[in-house]
């Protein structure tokens, strides 16, 4: 099942544009680096969908008090770059929000966050080709802005959510799972040839 079709069992859907139900929060440059502080989130904390706690470079606090930062539950996106990448932060943790970066501040009468969070992700291929740009590729805030939502009403989208939000969990489960049965098989085959060099080895030297 996908957002689309999860969609299609809703009444009474608006479509509005992004820029009337959200607020597209621009990232900054933050410099210098410092060895400790806030992290800065950057788009190669960005993977499969949500920021992973991982390789962060930090910046002093107190020297900039009154910018926008990340907390738990910001829906993400990449707009210079690896442009189009969507996320979200479901890390307990606050994090400057670099310039390659925006974020999402949805209207919550009007929007459920993981809704707009599982809509753009069922955008984000065509989002990515939006990108302009030979060097850096790069999309506009005002392409975002936009761009079309449909809009049921609040227990319509949370229970689309609800029931994304399962299959995502699915997903990265399995996921998980393949990965784990890749490293045994990994493992395994190291150890047979391991095995079969040892055997041949003995063999040759009698």
């Amino acid at each position: 099942m996908s957002f689309k079709s999860f969609l299609s069992e809703s009444k009474d859907v608006k479509h509005l544009k992004l820029k009337d139900v959200c607020k597209i929060i621009a990232g900054k440059r933050f410099t210098p680096y410092t060895s400790e502080g806030m992290p800065v989130l950057r788009s190669g904390n960005i993977i499969d969908g949500y920021v992973v706690d991982e390789d962060f470079v930090y910046c002093d606090r107190e020297k900039h008090p009154r910018v926008d930062t990340v907390k738990y539950g910001d829906i993400l996106i990449v707009r210079f770059g690896s442009a189009g990448v969507v996320g979200m932060n479901l890390i307990n943790r606050e994090f400057f929000l670099d310039a390659n970066l925006s974020k999402f501040s949805p209207d919550s009468k009007i929007l459920h966050k993981q809704y707009l969070y599982h809509f753009l992700l069922s955008r984000q291929e065509e989002i990515k080709g939006w990108a302009r740009g030979a060097v850096i590729p790069a999309i506009r805030k005002s392409d975002l802005e936009e761009l079309m939502i449909p809009v049921p009403s609040l227990e319509q989208q949370q229970t689309i959510a609800s029931k994304l939000d399962k299959l995502v969990e699915l997903k990265r489960e399995l996921k998980r799972e393949l990965k784990r049965e890749l490293i045994l098989r990994k493992e395994q085959h190291s150890y047979y040839r391991k095995q079969i060099w040892e055997a041949c080895s003995n063999g040759c030297s009698k």
